[in-house]
């Protein structure tokens, strides 16, 4: 049986030190964050819980990363305390196992990339951090970078599917970037979808 105490004393003994060297503070051992001028990186690190671990075998300890970039020019949805989490960013991503040959030993043999593994007997406890500050620093710290400018982020929110969320970051970064234009826009079309939910 995997003991999470185990896999946090991992994570603060290979992954933290590496954040660190990029600005990042520790909340825990699952949550980290970095600020930024207009903005905050979150990493936040979440096991796949007893619902998922039940369907696929695999220990419920198993991780999902997500990272995400909160833009302090927009009032959240949702009050936090003093920091964001990852569904609280207005751009968010799912890291995802390095490939093959590039992993330091760690092998992903499942379907679902976006999901690092544990062995019932967590022997591969090692691996798998490894391969999550491998992930990390491949496609996670380009991401942030690129993202964290704020025309970048705003390109990108316009190709997200229509939706409540889409509509009202778009009408704020619209306005920040003085886009008066789309701010109208995207303020119209929040307002309709805001009736929708009974706002």
């Amino acid at each position: 049986m995997i003991v999470r105490n185990k896999i946090d004393k991992k994570l603060k003994r290979i992954l933290y030190p590496v954040l660190k060297e990029y600005g990042f503070e520790s909340i825990n051992n699952r949550r980290y964050y970095a600020v930024h001028d207009n903005c905050t990186w979150v990493i936040s690190i979440n096991h796949i819980g007893k619902y998922y671990s039940e369907l696929s075998g695999w220990p419920a300890q198993s991780l999902n990363v997500t990272i995400g970039i909160y833009f302090d020019f927009i009032p959240p949805i949702i009050e936090f305390n003093k920091f964001p989490n990852h569904y609280d960013c207005q751009v968010q991503m799912e890291l995802c196992c390095v490939n093959e040959g590039e992993n330091n030993g760690y092998k992903p043999d499942r379907e679902k990339e976006t999901i690092w593994w544990f062995w019932s007997n967590g022997k591969n406890i090692e691996d798998v951090i490894n391969n999550i500050k491998y992930s990390f620093l491949k496609t996670g710290l380009p991401w942030l970078k690129k993202y964290s400018n704020i025309e970048r982020a705003f390109e990108k929110i316009e190709r997200e599917i229509n939706s409540y969320h889409k509509f009202y970051n778009a009408q704020f970064f619209a306005k920040h970037l003085k886009l008066w234009d789309k701010y109208e826009e995207y303020h119209q079309l929040f307002k309709a979808e805001a009736i929708k939910f009974g706002e």
